[in-house]
């Protein structure tokens, strides 16, 4: 039907309108990384990434952060209140750090994952913070909390909002489960936010980042609490809580430090976990998953075995299939890309790890333990960048993971904006899937029909077929020819429907331009320069705004809401 061309030449007509930012071809020459990228094979709206400094960043023009690029299609913004922000309470706060590495992310196409606002563990090392009277601690944290979330409000598709505030075992706590300090007895070092304020500092932290910052997912970011256990408990309890009151949160995310080499995770339990917060509505986020292959003290004369670096691979594969698993698990970010940017090499402080299990007693690791925690060896300018086992088997496990089902919207009035395949009658009286797509609103009576759920079928990096799952399923969403009275000229129209599969048309072949904060520009394969996938107005309000209307068609690039798709997973 259409004249068939290479994907390879696709990439170049997506810079006839700019729209090619996410998908920086050059990158995937990262030299000794076989197969796609890991960015290519996460399905769309899976954010895979990791961390990148904040105020400690001396250049942007780095070989970890090339790879960070070419790899990986997301990024953890760091900004910790004591480490640069806000030293001095005489000068303003800087955002300089933070709205920096956000804009080199959004630049490259990347989400971005802030963190953090409210982090009561390491503002303890703010003297002048912990020194203020408690009457001044709210406006304090307002203050920054609003400035911060504020400087970059728009380029966040997270923000961690309050971090680690669930107390351990052995921890001073509340009723609740809240930490109220550090240490005990003579060593206890209060929270200056629990002090001043009581619980009361989570909720409103949350509120003043949503005011500050309304369109950014909100979490409570947390460690050790990725299993089901009395900790996750108290974390649950606390959400819920949260949410009855009002408080504007959206997740969880559990860190995933795993780096006691006795055992590997308990990974049912934590299928279990995320479970029951999804139950409750709750989006998952793994946020800072590392994976200690090794404790040396002697890096170059003690590596990791190879059947350390087995095991290894197998607990990060197996934690990111539990991710693709479970439909609300939205990341798997890492707590540094490389080995040798790891906070877990060379480390410069005592860390015990302390699984609280009969029979097992307090692992203590000393500074100077080097773990290659990582997927990815090298990074410090010496250690050449390579793809460790670990890098492979998540490769794999991407690669050989089922199609996904989503439901899809614009970002046009989302509620009643899904993409749905029509029905009509037949001869017979019954109702059967149609030939057309129109945007369907989303209730409990619609939330059963399969006419408004999709499979992804990758077919090259970011390319995918689009099948809907209404009757037999062997239907795809495609550009539609133009009316023509020449039947030897067939051009392509504005107008999408379904049709069974020809893997030779283009017009069944969609590419997803990330577009920020989770959303994409669906762009179709055949004369792309104005094949972008757009919900269609019906007409003005009396105050002369265009008012969405059920049609989708296809058009040049605009920068328009209704261009913006999203993209809700509901399973595999």
């Amino acid at each position: 039907m259409f004249t068939s061309k290479s994907l390879s030449s696709f990439a170049s007509c997506l810079v006839l309108f700019s729209l090619s930012a996410g998908i920086d071809r050059q990158a995937a020459a990262q030299d000794g990384f076989p197969g796609d990228r890991l960015k290519e094979l996460a399905p769309p709206n899976f954010a895979i990434g990791g961390v990148m400094g904040g105020y400690d960043t001396e250049s942007l023009n780095t070989p970890v952060l090339d790879l960070a690029r070419s790899e990986f299609n997301a990024v953890t913004a760091k900004a910790f209140m004591p480490f640069g922000p806000w030293t001095d309470p005489n000068q303003p706060i800087d955002t300089s750090g933070l709205t920096q590495n956000v804009a080199w992310a959004v630049q490259n196409g990347m989400q971005v994952h802030a963190h953090v606002l409210v982090y009561p563990t390491e503002n303890v090392r703010l003297p002048w913070f912990q020194n203020l009277p408690n009457e001044e601690v709210e406006q304090v944290l307002q203050q920054y909390t609003s400035t911060m979330a504020g400087s970059v409000s728009g380029g966040v598709w997270v923000w961690d909002v309050v971090n680690e505030v669930i107390g351990d075992n052995g921890d001073v706590m509340d009723a609740d489960g809240l930490r109220m300090g550090l240490g005990s007895g003579e060593n206890f070092v209060p929270y200056k936010e629990y002090a001043a304020m009581g619980p009361d500092y989570i909720a409103k932290a949350f509120q003043w980042a949503h005011e500050a910052d309304p369109n950014a997912l909100l979490i409570l970011n947390e460690y050790s609490a990725e299993t089901v256990n009395d900790k996750s408990d108290r974390l649950l309890a606390l959400c819920k809580r949260l949410r009855d009151q009002g408080v504007p949160i959206d997740g969880v995310g559990f860190q995933n430090h795993w780096l006691d080499l006795r055992y590997e995770p308990n990974y049912d339990s934590i299928r279990e976990n995320f479970q029951r917060f999804a139950n409750e509505g709750f989006q998952v986020f793994i946020t800072e998953c590392d994976v200690a292959a090794v404790h040396a003290q002697d890096p170059a004369g003690n590596p990791p075995s190879q059947e350390q670096l087995q095991r290894q691979a197998r607990v990060f594969s197996n934690l990111l299939q539990i991710a693709l698993e479970q439909p609300a698990c939205k990341s798997f970010l890492m707590w540094d890309y490389t080995d040798e940017t790891s906070w877990l090499q060379d480390t410069d402080f005592t860390l015990t790890l302390a699984d609280r299990r009969p029979g097992y007693s307090d692992t203590v690791i000393p500074p100077g333990t080097s773990m290659f925690a990582t997927p990815i060896a090298g990074g410090d300018g010496v250690v050449p960048i390579s793809p460790k086992l670990a890098y492979l088997e998540m490769q794999a496990t991407l690669l050989n993971r089922s199609f996904d089902t989503y439901r899809v919207t614009s970002g046009w009035d989302w509620q009643t904006s899904y993409l749905a395949r029509f029905g009509q009658t037949n001869s017979e009286g019954q109702f059967v899937p149609g030939t057309d797509v129109y945007a369907e609103r989303l209730d409990d009576q619609s939330e059963t029909w399969s006419s408004l759920k999709w499979e992804l079928e990758r077919i090259d990096a970011s390319a995918y077929r689009i099948r809907n799952l209404w009757g037999d399923g062997a239907d795809y969403l495609t550009r539609q020819a133009a009316p023509s009275d020449d039947p030897d000229q067939i051009l392509p129209g504005g107008t999408v429907g379904m049709q069974t599969l020809n893997e030779a048309w283009t017009s069944q072949q969609w590419f997803f331009i990330p577009a920020g904060n989770g959303g994409f520009r669906l762009v179709n394969g055949w004369a792309p320069e104005d094949g972008v996938l757009t919900r269609e107005a019906q007409g003005q309000n009396s105050a002369g705004d265009y008012i969405p209307g059920p049609e989708v068609r296809l058009h040049p690039p605009e920068d328009w809401s209704s261009q913006v798709w999203y993209f809700h997973r509901i399973g595999q």
